[in-house]
């Protein structure tokens, strides 16, 4: 059964910028994201997690039209996305929004917030006769008041500036809305509530979300379903309880004793240290303790039940 976006088989390999010898042939391309496949499902939220450099960004801006896949396929709501279409890479950001994870960064510092906000009715066409009851609405649901609209950037909080990403990205509405580390800036307490209207929107609005975030914890709480990449393949994913409690691949466990290692002292920081990952076979059966003769071949789908899957010719028990 297709899901709102149904992501089969996707490839995306970068060129090195470095110059290659004369006799080199040039560099191989790097696989930033191998041969994954997933799902989202209408109205649902689903996590993505990983280390630094797993290839969590590159799927998100394939989704919304930044990337082009080397190969595989991506279908929102059924229809196939040719990449090299401008209708359908318009199709695809009218209805997939993104809200990055520094919105410092992302936000014009020139600008107010009622014309940071009015961008994306620009870039969509909107009457400007339309702008204020637009902006006006979505404040309204995002939780920033009327005064800060002559606001810049540097004059808000970082809970403020999230929200103002949050209004320019649903100022036109979306399907899906893809949540690159929407929290990880932010201290506890403004990270709860932006978690907490994030929830809101999301039934008020029938959103979907792809939620990424490094931090385990957040993802149990938002997330009905969880991914999990290492170094551009999908090792995991399934019901997020099911593997939060019980990870069947070696590298899903390792993170998940991560966070639970680093609760105590640090109990945002849910990053592992960077692994150098194999270029053939199982990627990570170069630090898996469990490596055998085996793990230097590719290793399958593991169907475990209830959607759960792992990639592994070992699944933990």
């Amino acid at each position: 059964m297709a899901g709102l976006v149904d992501v089969e088989n996707l490839t995306v390999s970068f060129r090195s910028r470095r110059r290659a010898s004369l006799f080199s042939g040039g560099t191989p391309p790097t696989k930033a994201l191998d041969d994954v496949s997933i799902t989202i499902e209408e109205g649902e939220t689903f996590g993505l997690t990983g280390e630094t450099g797993s290839g969590k960004s590159t799927l998100a801006k394939v989704l919304v039209g930044l990337h082009k896949p080397s190969s595989g396929m991506v279908r929102l709501d059924g229809r196939n996305i040719n990449y090299y279409s401008k209708s359908d890479i318009s199709y695809l950001r009218r209805n997939v929004g993104i809200v990055l994870q520094d919105p410092v960064r992302s936000l014009n510092p020139r600008l107010t917030v009622k014309e940071i906000i009015a961008e994306a009715l620009i870039a969509e066409s909107v009457p400007s006769r339309k702008f204020d009851e637009r902006i006006d609405h979505v404040i309204h649901l995002v939780g920033v008041t009327p005064e800060l609209l002559q606001s810049h950037p540097r004059e808000l909080s970082g809970g403020q500036k999230q929200r103002v990403s949050l209004a320019r990205a649903l100022v036109v509405p979306k399907r899906l809305l893809i949540l690159d580390e929407p929290t990880s800036s932010l201290d506890v307490s403004i990270q709860a509530q932006v978690l907490n209207t994030l929830k809101k929107l999301k039934s008020e609005l029938n959103l979907s979300y792809l939620f990424i975030t490094h931090d385990i914890n957040v993802i149990k709480y938002v997330s009905r379903r969880l991914g999990v990449l290492f170094y551009g393949k999908l090792v995991e994913v399934g019901d997020t309880r099911t593997i939060a409690a019980k990870p069947k691949h070696p590298y899903t466990r390792s993170l998940m004793s991560n966070v639970l290692t680093l609760r105590k002292a640090r109990p945002r920081k849910t990053i592992l240290s960077e692994h150098r990952p194999a270029s053939t076979g199982c990627r990570y059966r170069i630090v898996c303790p469990y490596v055998f003769e085996k793990c230097a071949e590719v290793p399958p789908a593991v169907d475990l039940g209830g959607g759960h899957r792992t990639f592994c010719f070992l699944p933990m028990t």
